[in-house]
């Protein structure tokens, strides 16, 4: 009976400390990851006055995509939940002015990785 009460506590403590790690575990994410990514580039040295490239997409069910960065870095990402044609634009802005140099685009996204070299609105 002593060694009961001796070695009880001591697996309770234990089970109760590995229990609280168990729950920090990771499990499988079971949301659908992107199947590709459309990555836009153009000519940085073509920038001229400091100001955003924006590029904004829709599936064919109206889903949009979109992602912006400062024209300086030349490329950027979009994660495409799955094949298919995206019709949108890719246009020029600045905080606090109208939006310029807009290109309408059709874009087929085929495979994982698409590279799409784009003019460099101004």
């Amino acid at each position: 009976m002593r060694l009961y009460v001796l070695i009880a506590p001591i697996l309770l403590t234990t089970f109760v400390f590995w229990s609280a790690f168990a729950a920090c575990i990771d499990g499988p994410s079971f949301e659908s990851q992107p199947t590709a990514r459309i990555i836009v580039q153009w000519d940085p040295l073509a920038c001229g006055a400091p100001h955003r490239i924006a590029v904004e997409l829709e599936d064919e069910d109206g889903a949009p995509l979109s992602s912006s960065v400062p024209c300086a870095l030349g490329a950027l990402s979009i994660q495409a939940p799955h094949y298919g044609v995206y019709l949108g634009r890719v246009y020029a802005w600045t905080a606090g002015e109208p939006i310029r140099s807009i290109t309408p685009v059709r874009l087929y996204v085929d495979e994982p990785i698409v590279r799409w070299l784009v003019a460099t609105p101004e």
